[in-house]
């Protein structure tokens, strides 16, 4: 067995939970902005069944959340990424 085997191993470990990491920091990450949102505005975030928000609103922050649903899912990917350059 070489030495590199238990580090294949961790890896391969690694890149099976990245879904679920991903998906705990995207939470996290929702959770704040609706947080960040409410405290800068005084009232909800906006979701698509709101109806208290535009429709203008509502793709804006739509938008925004997708953003950085991607940019955690690329981050996570690009830490766990076992292809050496």
């Amino acid at each position: 067995m070489s030495a590199a085997a238990p580090t294949r191993n961790v890896r391969a470990t690694a890149r099976s939970v990245a879904p679920l990491i991903t998906m705990g920091a995207a939470w996290g990450a929702r959770k704040a902005m609706s947080k960040g949102f409410e405290a800068k505005t005084g009232r909800p975030a906006p979701l698509v069944r709101s109806r208290h928000a535009s429709i203008v609103e509502k793709i804006l922050w739509a938008a925004a959340m997708a953003s950085v649903l991607a940019l955690i899912e690329a981050l996570v990917y690009r830490a766990l990424d076992d292809e050496e350059d």
